[in-house]
């Protein structure tokens, strides 16, 4: 049960890309996407230049990587807690997505988010407050807080559009005070020659 918050908030939201290639687009490199590894309680990914430390409560998965045959488009890693029944389970999901494959106009990080909220809206998600800013690692992200009454649960969304990916982390939890403290207990490293991710939102 406990990946129907977690991957929800990251498959549908930030979409394992979709998008057609008979679709207008300009150019824009297609990083190389790899799965990363894990090194005690952290994520590690030089290629992207990226480390995520969860609250150490949570344990990771392994990370997983969608290609459209010729190329590595997304990149999906999740921590988990114990699961608590009748209740979401506490975790913390990393997503990263090309950009290359949404159409020019639906690059921005307000942009992306608004995918974020229209899919967690059909999902049966409510929208517990607008978008604003928020900081991780030292970077500027969209934030919106989504809450969900079957199972009970709470998930805070942070997105950034950077150069070339889409950065989302999903933070989820039986209720806000939950969710809140795995924000304040994650640890996020963002190298920005490598990650194209700065401090100032796109």
């Amino acid at each position: 049960m406990h990946k129907s918050l977690l991957s929800l908030a990251v498959v549908s939201l930030l979409g394992w890309p979709q998008l057609s290639f008979g679709q207008s687009q300009t150019a824009l490199v297609i990083p190389h996407l790899d799965k990363g590894v894990i090194q005690g309680k952290t994520y590690r990914n030089t290629v992207i230049g990226l480390d995520l430390t969860p609250d150490p409560s949570l344990t990771f998965e392994h990370p997983e990587v969608r290609d459209n045959g010729t190329k590595r488009e997304s990149l999906m890693v999740a921590a988990v807690g114990r699961a608590t029944p009748g209740s979401a389970r506490d975790g913390t999901a990393l997503g990263v997505v090309a950009l290359a494959y949404y159409p020019e106009d639906q690059r921005s990080t307000d942009s992306c988010m608004r995918r974020v909220v229209d899919a967690q809206l059909k999902s049966g998600f409510k929208s517990v407050t607008s978008s604003s800013k928020s900081e991780l690692g030292g970077i500027t992200f969209a934030r919106t807080d989504f809450s969900h009454s079957d199972p009970p649960g709470y998930e805070a969304v942070f997105l950034k559009a950077c150069d070339a990916l889409a950065l989302t982390v999903v933070f989820s939890g039986h209720d806000r005070k939950t969710v809140e403290k795995l924000v304040a207990a994650t640890d996020l490293k963002l190298d920005p020659s490598l990650s194209g991710c700065r401090s100032q939102a796109k």
